[in-house]
């Protein structure tokens, strides 16, 4: 364990999300990723954020928070890459001795912070061409279509066949029970994968990602024993803003279920054309509706912001408890062996930040305050 009695407090947020056995975390311009081995020691790598290109409109409140949902997204699937990576490096393979890969591979002693750039023979870092941007692009685009699948498609279908044969017709109601069917399929998605051996493991590490991060944002020290004595619940947290989606998204959708827009761009169809119509119509809705998912996203990324900045606060930790609920099914509790990873990776993101000394590079000096400015929210 981990026997550091100081950390600093950063001037600056740091998040990350739970990996395959591991932890990522970031900062505005560094992220980490530590994951445990097969043999207990932790393996770690440290790169820089790409950096974004983007225009000063996309930065716009409102309108940031969907391109940085989207680049939360690409460094987290890099993440998870490298972490696959690094559990593929442990299963042997009949051309080689797993042992001589073992000793080849400079890994960091169980306990002790790890150094950056970690080699381990097969693993590429997550920055390199040989985790390609079109397998990343392409695992991002499978999860957002799942995820619009799951907040939109799915329980637009379901409310549409079932609401008629339930004689809820209003529009209030609908939307009601688009709301009711959204949740229910999102909890019950939830309560199932937690039942896999795997994704418990996961759900662990997550819990200790959010207890280290609490205990940096407290200003305890950075040890095992004063993260596990934290909560593993936080505001900023990636489920939180899924929940905040989920009502806006029943706010809006309800908004815009019989809006006047579906008429202009259709026009009424004569009498026995009636079914083509509603066909038409649903599929112009469940357009229009995903369509608006940009926005949602926008507006349920400052909300949660919000929460974030001022928890504490009344209307704040309001606004954060139904996420923080839904957080006991996300997050477990995490042992000792889990929060030193955490520990590992928050670290080596903050040497890369500056917030922390880093021995392998004495050139690399802590950041003057006026050069830490908080750069905008960073998921948990």
């Amino acid at each position: 364990m981990s026997s550091e009695t100081s950390s600093p407090t950063p001037k600056r947020l740091y998040g990350g999300q739970a990996v395959i056995e591991g932890v990522m975390m970031r900062g505005p311009r560094f992220f980490a990723v530590a994951c445990r081995r097969a043999n207990g020691q932790v393996a770690v790598t440290c790169e820089e954020v790409p950096k974004s290109l983007r225009p000063d409109w996309q930065k716009l409140p409102f309108l940031r928070g969907a391109f940085s949902i989207v680049d939360a997204m690409a460094l987290g699937t890099r993440a998870l890459f490298w972490a696959a990576k690094v559990a593929e490096a442990d299963i042997p393979k009949p051309s080689s001795s797993m042992e001589d890969a073992i000793a080849r591979a400079e890994i960091a002693p169980v306990g002790v912070a790890p150094v950056a750039g970690i080699v381990i023979p097969g693993v590429a870092s997550p920055n390199t061409s040989r985790v390609t941007d079109v397998a990343i692009g392409s695992a991002m685009i499978l999860g957002l279509a799942i995820g619009i699948g799951l907040i939109v498609g799915i329980p637009y279908f379901i409310t549409e066949v079932i609401g008629p044969r339930l004689g809820i017709t209003g529009w209030w109601q609908t939307a009601l029970l688009d709301g009711i069917v959204r949740l229910a399929i999102f909890f019950g998605y939830i309560s199932l994968v937690g039942r896999y051996k795997h994704v418990r493991r996961t759900f662990e590490y997550h819990g200790a990602e959010h207890k280290v991060i609490n205990a940096l944002e407290s200003g305890a020290p950075l040890t095992v024993e004063t993260a596990l004595a934290q909560t593993r619940l936080h505001p900023r947290c990636g489920t939180s803003f899924v929940v905040i989606v989920m009502v806006v998204a029943t706010l809006v959708f309800a908004v815009f279920r019989e809006s006047p827009l579906y008429a202009l761009l259709l026009p009424k169809l004569p009498e026995n054309l009636a079914t083509l119509e509603r066909i038409l119509t649903g599929i112009i809705r469940l357009v229009v509706m995903v369509g608006l998912m940009m926005p949602i996203a926008g507006i349920s990324f400052e909300l949660l912001r919000l929460a974030g900045k001022y928890r504490g606060n009344p209307i704040a930790d309001a606004l954060s408890r139904p996420g923080m609920w839904t957080q006991l099914l996300t997050t477990r509790e995490p042992d000792a062996k889990q929060i030193e990873v955490a520990i590992a990776s928050l670290k080596e993101a903050m040497k890369g930040e500056g917030d922390l000394p880093d021995e392998s590079h004495p050139d690399r000096a802590p950041m003057r305050e006026s050069q830490t400015p908080n750069t905008g929210t960073v998921v948990a």
